[in-house]
């Protein structure tokens, strides 16, 4: 571009657009199928395909990345930080079977080794809830971050519970009155 008012290109934009989302993946350590999972955990309701090829073609160059994809990533960078900033020195043991654990608020986190060098991210709270296990992870570091995903992804189910039984029980008792 030679002038300052001169705008990039349609195509221009989008390669530019698409390498930022590519950067911020790489950052997050993410590869679009962990992007989907995450879209779908936050609410997305499109089939995993239709979404995962989106996310493709928008890698790719082939259509211009959404601001709300964008917009997307770089709140999930943001929360890998924060994740990292408030549990990242957590303590973490090794086990006899080569697994990690570490207990982080009311949940005990361990990172168990599988094929391929990948580590499965399991979390279990005191009070036996488990949320849903994340894909594997290919090296051990992301499980951490994953696990304090996954971790935060707990918290919140738990208070959205609570706050359901709340509100039931407050329902019963105006029903009885």
């Amino acid at each position: 571009m030679t002038d300052a008012d001169d705008f990039p290109s349609a195509k221009e934009n989008a390669a530019v657009l698409a390498e930022a989302l590519r950067d911020d993946l790489a950052e997050l350590g993410w590869t679009p199928a962990a992007l989907m999972d995450r879209m779908r955990s936050l609410g997305d309701y499109r089939k995993p395909q239709t979404i995962l090829r989106g996310i493709n073609r928008a890698l790719e160059g082939e259509i211009k990345v959404s601001g709300e994809l964008l917009a997307l990533v770089r709140q999930m960078l943001r929360f890998k930080r924060r994740l990292l900033r408030t549990y990242g020195d957590v303590a973490w043991t090794q086990l006899g079977d080569g697994s990690y654990t570490a207990q982080v608020e009311d949940f005990t986190i361990t990172l168990v080794p599988q094929t391929n060098a990948r580590w499965l991210v399991n979390l279990v709270h005191k009070g036996g809830f488990s949320p849903s296990w994340p894909r594997w992870q290919d090296t051990l570091e992301a499980a951490k971050h994953m696990a304090f995903i996954t971790l935060d992804n707990g918290q919140n189910k738990l208070l959205e519970y609570a706050e359901e039984q709340t509100r039931e029980t407050a329902e019963k008792q105006g029903s009885v009155d």
